[in-house]
C-alpha cells in the first residue's frame, strides 16, 4: 500500500485509513486485533477511532479496544498515525461549558482510553455546539483556543474537521490566522461515486489551495457500491439495508453499480474495488477511510489501491454518476 503526504504537516499516511468505529461492537476484541495485525502487515499505518460511543453512552468501545491492542504491541504506537474523531454532545447536554474546556476534557479521556501520551490527529465532528449562542466569545474561537492549548501541551500534533461545510473550513482558517492558533490540517467528508456534488468540488479546491489533507469517508456508500445487492431485492432486510435503499436504490444508484460491474470485468476486479479505486484516483484525496468486518475486506481494499483506471474507465463511471435520480 502506498503512502501519501498529509497536507502540509510532514506526516505520510497510507492510502487507506482503518476506521475502528466497529471495534468492540460489530467486531469483538479478537476480530478487531486480527484486523489490526492484517492492516499493519499490508502496509497500513493510519487508524481512526471515535468518541461517539462514550458521548452518547452506546455499547461500542472503539478506543478501549484499540488501546488494549496497543498495550500488547508496544512498538505499534510509533508505527501508526493515530487519529480519533471527536463527536461533541449537543449544547443541551453541556450547558454553559466553554468549548475550549470541553475539547481538552474529551481529549484527556480519549488518551486515557487509548493508553497513549498523544494523538497524531484529533478530528472534530461538526456539531451545533459550534454555532453562536450569544456569548461574547465565538464557540469556534473557543474550540480553536482549546486545540491550540492541546497542541502546546503535546497532547495532539494536529487537528482536523469532519462534516464541516466548505465555507466553515474557510472561516476557521481565517479565525486561526487571527488567533495565531493551530489550524485544521484535514477535512473529512462522505465521498463516493454516489456522494460527490458541488461541495466536494469546493472542498477539493480548498484542500489543494491551502494544502489540507482530504479524507474520504464512506467511499463505498455504506456498502451499497460493493454490488452485493444488485437490485432493490434484499435492501429491506435490516434497518441498515432499508437506510441504504432509501438513499441509493434508484436509477442513478443502479446505473453506477452497472458501470462498476462493467469496469470490474475489464480489470478483473469487484465493483467495490473499482469504486474505491475511483475515490483514490481523485488528486485531492489523501486517504479513504474503510470499515472492515474481517481481514478479507482489508485484502480486497488493498488490492483496489493497485488498480489503474484509464480515461475510458473514468468516463464510463462519471457518466453513470450523472444519471438522473428520477
Amino acid at each position: 500500500m502506498n503512502q501519501r503526504k498529509f497536507g502540509r504537516t510532514g506526516l505520510s499516511v497510507s492510502e487507506l485509513c482503518l476506521g475502528a468505529l466497529q471495534f468492540g461492537w460489530l467486531n469483538d476484541a479478537a476480530s478487531s486485533f486480527n484486523l489490526l495485525y492484517t492492516f499493519r502487515e499490508l502496509g497500513g499505518n493510519f487508524i481512526q477511532t471515535s468518541t461517539i460511543a462514550h458521548t452518547y453512552n452506546l455499547a461500542t468501545h472503539s478506543e478501549q479496544t484499540l488501546g488494549a491492542w496497543l498495550r500488547q504491541n508496544a512498538s505499534a504506537r510509533q508505527q501508526f498515525v493515530l487519529s480519533t474523531r471527536m463527536v461533541f454532545p449537543g449544547r443541551s447536554h453541556t450547558p454553559g461549558v466553554p468549548l475550549d474546556r470541553l475539547v481538552r476534557e474529551q481529549c484527556e479521556l480519549s488518551l486515557r482510553r487509548l493508553g497513549v501520551s498523544h494523538l497524531d490527529l484529533l478530528v472534530c465532528q461538526w456539531s451545533d455546539s459550534f454555532k453562536p449562542y450569544g456569548s461574547s466569545v465565538s464557540p469556534m474561537d473557543e474550540l480553536l483556543t482549546g486545540l491550540e492549548s492541546l497542541t502546546r501541551a503535546g497532547k495532539i500534533r494536529y487537528a482536523g474537521t469532519a462534516g464541516f461545510p466548505p465555507w466553515r473550513i474557510m472561516e476557521t482558517l481565517a479565525r486561526s490566522d487571527r488567533l495565531r492558533s493551530c489550524r485544521f490540517e484535514s477535512c473529512q467528508k462522505k465521498f463516493s461515486l454516489l456522494e460527490e456534488d458541488e461541495s466536494h468540488t469546493d472542498m477539493g479546491d480548498i484542500a489543494h489551495d491551502y494544502r489540507i489533507a482530504m479524507l474520504a469517508e464512506s467511499p463505498l456508500a455504506g456498502g451499497f457500491l460493493t454490488g452485493k445487492y444488485g437490485s432493490s431485492v434484499g435492501l429491506h432486510v435490516s434497518p441498515r439495508a432499508r437506510s441504504l435503499a432509501a438513499r441509493y436504490a434508484n436509477a442513478r444508484g443502479f446505473s453506477v453499480i452497472s458501470a462498476l460491474e462493467s469496469v470490474g470485468q475489464a480489470l478483473n476486479a469487484t465493483p467495490g474495488q473499482v469504486a474505491l479505486a475511483w475515490v483514490l484516483s481523485n488528486r485531492n484525496v489523501t486517504s479513504a477511510i474503510i470499515g472492515c468486518n474481517h481481514s478479507g475486506h482489508i485484502h480486497n481494499s488493498v488490492t483496489a489501491t493497485g488498480l489503474e483506471l484509464d480515461e475510458t474507465h473514468l468516463r464510463q463511471l462519471n457518466n453513470a454518476q450523472k444519471h438522473s435520480v428520477r
